[in-house]
């Protein structure tokens, strides 16, 4: 294996240091979980036929061939159905996709009607006698002619797509492999994305996994960040850390690497109930004989691909012996601001398109310039330009930096059983400001696969204010973009201009005189901090005249200060006896 890595790494120019680090996976295995490759990874003598079926897979059958086979016993191969004819002809892709689901379904029908036939002892054919045969030597007889129609299927190859999967494992491989090696993960698991992904970054799943270690939204919130402005399931490296630390959890829960693997796909809680029905840890056995609907083909499986993945990237030189490997020579910077990705990648001496190649965990509003790339964010760079671009980005005007993300919106598609809710929570904002939007009147009304808007703004700040100075804070904030007034543009409110700046509704109030925060109009200028006098000395001038209703701890909010600070600057001994048109001293 050594020698092999070194021939193909080497054509690469990867490094030599990938060498050690792919030399097995003891050297990465972590002290937690000992043994050799066979101890860890035991393949389980029912689970042979399985993994010389998915080997099969993926380094024999192509993308253009169909391998119709038994659910249960994946070495009973009813027939391949090659349909290249239709990839390589004049078709149009959409026609070709009808060409080809037209054609693997009459064969589906085809053999359906075949193994009845066989059931029923009518053998009509050369085809019928070898299935007939097949069954008999397999199982010890031929079954019911319903059921055994009723648990095949066909899966297409990957043998053409092996080498570019192949290749994109090299390229990433040597910084993967230190990533697992640091949470305790035998560095043999960097196989699984061969099973997931083919190593793709941009996979997704119909039922929304994504990225090369297939995430979905809700346990990739559990180890990174997925949100309106960047998705860390798409890029490799934050992702592999993830999935590490995933199979690290599962590892410790349920004792053993196999089991741990198949709750990668099916759930750890899912195994641990499997391992307690049947009273065994063995997989083998619990695939052969554990049965539920949530335990399907899927999970049964991902151990035996995993098997046999592994041996198929073992073997790269023989499947691949001119292996084309990508570049991935990257280094990684955290942004302490939010910055448009113009500016960073003129700062990095590259254009946008290849900054963007390499942060593929940046989304589309950020790509388009309508979201800045935010504050905390780790930008990757050509290796070779982190030296240039920490130089430029530390030269950035100030009016380039921001402390909170400018205001846009996004849009969310409904899931089932979603509520405005949920949504308000999950993206930080409120139930009455997504009505407001999308023209809800009544919030019960959300439909599964509605569209609607969400508005995004000041979702991470850079430097967090405290309670007692936030007035102070958002007006040196503002001072620190260089702007004095704004101008007010159509739909924007108090509110939002508030975010944007880093400043507060009622600060805005204040420096224009303003009583009511929903009277700004379209085309005035608002000033954003005071001009020509410091803002310091005019935050603690600040006066707020009392409205009917209003109580101190609506106005401590309002100002980001708190109720017993204002109560000690204005002498209030009880803060329930404020009065319509008092002056309060704001700290």
């Amino acid at each position: 294996m050594i020698a092999v890595v070194r021939e193909w790494t080497a054509r690469a120019a990867v490094g030599v240091a990938c060498i050690v680090l792919l030399a097995g996976p003891a050297a990465a295995a972590g002290t937690a979980s000992p043994g050799s490759p066979s101890e860890q990874f035991p393949p389980f003598d029912e689970l042979v036929p399985n993994v010389e079926f998915w080997t099969d897979v993926f380094a024999v059958y192509s993308s253009s061939q169909a391998v119709y086979h038994d659910m249960y016993d994946l070495g009973l191969v009813y027939r391949v159905v090659d349909f290249s004819d239709i990839v390589d002809g004049r078709l149009s892709a959409a026609a070709k996709d009808r060409a080809i689901r037209a054609r693997l379904g009459a064969e589906k029908t085809r053999i359906a009607a075949m193994l009845k036939s066989v059931a029923a002892g009518s053998l009509k054919n050369d085809e019928e006698k070898r299935i007939a045969a097949l069954l008999t030597e397999r199982s010890g007889g031929v079954k019911s002619g319903l059921r055994l129609a009723g648990q095949f299927r066909y899966q297409r190859g990957l043998a053409d797509r092996l080498c570019g999967a192949l290749g994109r494992k090299a390229s990433y491989a040597p910084e993967a492999s230190k990533l697992l090696a640091r949470h305790g993960v035998p560095v043999d698991l960097l196989a699984l994305p061969l099973v997931e992904s083919s190593y793709v970054i941009a996979a997704r799943s119909y039922a929304g996994a994504v990225g090369i270690w297939q995430f979905t939204w809700g346990t990739g919130r559990r180890f990174m960040n997925v949100d309106h402005t960047y998705d860390d399931r798409r890029d490799p490296m934050r992702s592999t850390e993830a999935a590490a630390r995933y199979l690290r959890e599962n590892y410790d829960r349920l004792g053993s690497w196999p089991l741990a693997i198949t709750a990668y796909n099916h759930g750890a809680g899912g195994v641990a109930y499997a391992v307690r029905k049947l009273g065994t840890e063995d997989l083998g056995n619990i695939v052969t004989n554990y049965r539920s609907r949530r335990f399907g083909f899927a999970s049964r499986n991902f151990y035996s691909e995993f098997l046999a993945a592994r041996d198929v990237a073992a073997r790269v030189e023989e499947f691949c012996p001119d292996l084309q490997v990508p570049e991935w020579d990257v280094k990684t910077v955290e942004l302490d601001h939010y910055v448009a990705l113009s500016e960073l990648a003129s700062c990095a001496g590259v254009d946008e398109a290849r900054l963007v190649e390499l942060n593929p965990a940046l989304s589309h509003e950020v790509i388009r310039g309508r979201a800045w790339v935010p504050s905390g964010y780790k930008l990757n760079l050509p290796a070779d330009k982190a030296t240039a671009f920490g130089t430029s980005y530390a030269a950035l005007a100030a009016s380039s930096l921001h402390s909170e993300q400018q205001y846009y919106l996004s849009s969310h598609r409904v899931g089932r059983g979603q509520t405005l809710s949920q949504l308000a929570r999950s993206y930080r904002t409120t139930v009455r400001e997504l009505q407001r939007i999308n023209n809800i009147v009544n919030p019960r009304s959300l439909r599964y696969g509605q569209l609607i808007k969400i508005p995004v703004a000041g979702s991470r700040s850079a430097s967090p204010r405290s309670a007692g100075s936030a007035a102070i804070a958002s007006s040196s904030s503002a001072a620190s973009s260089g702007q004095t007034r704004h101008l007010v543009r159509r739909g924007e409110t108090l509110d939002r201009l508030a975010r944007r700046y880093g400043t507060t509704v009622g600060y805005l109030q204040y420096l224009n005189g303003i009583r009511d925060p929903r009277s700004l109009k379209y085309g005035t200028w608002i000033q954003i901090r005071p001009g020509g006098s410091s803002a310091t000395a005019s935050a603690a001038s600040m006066v707020h005249q009392v409205r009917r209703g209003q109580t101190l701890s609506q106005i401590a909010r309002i100002y980001g200060t708190s109720v017993p600070a204002l109560q000690r600057r204005n002498s209030i001994s009880d803060p329930r006896k404020l009065r319509q048109g008092q002056a309060l001293q704001i700290p």
